[in-house]
């Protein structure tokens, strides 16, 4: 039997890459509210321990964590934060959309994106901030940009983040420092991969299963047990996401910009697209040219990550 395994996902401002969740409220007795539920994200989680102790629970292996350490977990791998015997830690963290930074900011590298995306995603940090210094300050930089929201934040913000990938492109090519851990529940794991690399076609669940597989019914099961949404559901979330980023990027018309995300008509389009955000791609647009950069409002079955 498959265990259970939660998605929650974030949102990142539309022309940035970085959201973070900061402050008091993230000082408290970790694992308590459902003990043993492992969960994972739509983007890279990177979180900082600033006291505790506990264990970070990768699959079924617990790994120790206490004062001064921080951790960076890829998206899609499943995992928990568990405070020791229910004491209080206090940990900050940030999500960041490595895949939009590194295909957007980064294309003057030597690496193809592609090779990039595959070699940061493979494994897992859990280090002492003594240990590793550099990519400590770094963290907290960042974080304290985030936090100041000063002008030019947003700006400064792409600077730490492209040398801090970089600092992790370097220690995963060089074999050392970080755990190899293996993801947990493969066949959700597997699938969202495959979507993400295909979502532009015209997949169907059938695609997906095969691909993991799986006979279709079966594959319904596990990811909707898994993830709390049905596989069209994150289909249509990935596509109406890639279709805000065309929309505040690109001059395409409403209709253009659905093809290339993957729908055949501008009525499946317009109708997913409005299901997800409230609005019409054409409101949503220009709700950006008034209101400036707003969140991406989806209603969708998962569960929206915490916010304290």
């Amino acid at each position: 039997m498959k265990q259970e395994v939660e998605f929650r996902y974030y949102e990142i401002p539309v022309g940035e890459y970085v959201t973070a969740k900061l402050g008091k409220g993230w000082e408290m007795p970790y694992g308590t509210e459902t003990p043993g539920l492992l969960h994972f994200h739509n983007y890279m989680e990177i979180g900082y321990c600033y006291y505790g102790r506990g264990k970070l629970v990768i699959n079924d292996t617990a790994y120790d964590y206490s004062d001064d350490m921080f951790s960076v977990i890829p998206a899609n791998i499943a995992h928990t934060t568990e405070s020791e015997d229910g004491s209080v830690s206090k940990w900050e963290f940030l999500f960041v959309d490595v895949d939009g930074f590194v295909r957007n900011e980064m294309e003057d590298l030597h690496y193809s994106p592609d090779e990039v995306l595959r070699t940061i995603s493979k494994e897992i940090v859990l280090r002492r901030a003594s240990d590793d210094k550099q990519m400590a300050r770094l963290i907290l930089l960042i974080m304290d940009e985030c936090r100041a929201k000063n002008q030019y934040s947003v700006d400064i913000i792409k600077g730490y983040l492209r040398a801090f990938i970089l600092m992790l492109l370097r220690m995963t090519k060089s074999g050392s420092r970080l755990k190899n851990i293996n993801r947990v529940n493969g066949y959700v794991e597997h699938a969202a991969a495959f979507i993400e690399r295909h979502y532009k076609e015209e997949l169907k669940v059938a695609d997906i299963a095969s691909e993991c597989g799986l006979s279709e019914s079966h594959f319904r099961r596990i990811f909707e047990q898994s993830t709390n949404m049905k596989p069209l559901d994150y289909l249509n979330m990935v596509r109406i996401d890639k279709a805000c980023e065309l929309i505040y990027k690109e001059d395409y018309q409403m209709e253009e910009v659905g093809r290339r995300v993957g729908y055949k008509t501008a009525s499946s389009f317009n109708r997913n697209f409005r299901a997800l955000t409230g609005k019409s791609p054409l409101q949503w647009k220009l709700s950006q040219e008034r209101e400036g950069r707003t969140l991406k409002n989806y209603h969708i079955s998962a569960k929206k990550g915490w916010e304290k």
